[in-house]
């Protein structure tokens, strides 16, 4: 009777132990996740998205591999159409987010100025960085011939 009970206890110690473990894991799989894209921010590629998109509908909708090949295929048509309707606006898109950062930075002080400008500078690098890699630069406004950070007089 003794020996059972110890039995028992250790085998539920060990349970406890597994599930424990299990929890602490995912945890730290969330967290290392989210910290991944937080450091990604916006610089992740249309690619990415629609992988992911992907990944986390075939997990949740148990797709078929026929019904993730055409939902595939759908949200590759949909990009190339979206891209279209950016080309036009484009260039007016990147002046009004130009004219946007200049407000913000005139209501920095200096110190925060330069933090800001060293994020705009990372930021333009990510971006710069990964349309090398894919060689797509449709998904985001075109770089203006401002190359830095500096006063932008407004349209």
């Amino acid at each position: 009777m003794k020996a059972t009970k110890l039995i028992l206890a250790a085998l539920v110690l060990f349970l406890a132990g597994m599930a424990a473990g299990a929890a602490v894991a995912e945890l730290r799989w969330k967290a290392r996740a989210k910290a991944e894209l937080s450091q990604r921010e916006l610089a992740l590629s249309p690619m990415w998205y629609r992988m992911e998109f992907l990944r986390r509908a075939q997990r949740d909708l148990a797709l078929t591999p026929e019904q993730q090949t055409r939902i595939e295929g759908y949200l590759r048509e949909g990009q190339q159409r979206f891209r279209k309707l950016w080309e036009p606006v484009a260039p007016q898109a990147r002046t009004e987010f130009e004219v946007i950062r200049e407000r913000i930075r005139a209501e920095l002080d200096e110190s925060q100025r330069e933090r800001f400008d060293k994020m705009v500078r990372e930021r333009s690098r990510r971006a710069d960085s990964r349309d090398r890699k894919t060689g797509d630069e449709t998904h985001r406004p075109p770089r203006s011939g401002n190359s830095g950070p500096g006063p932008v007089a407004p349209k």
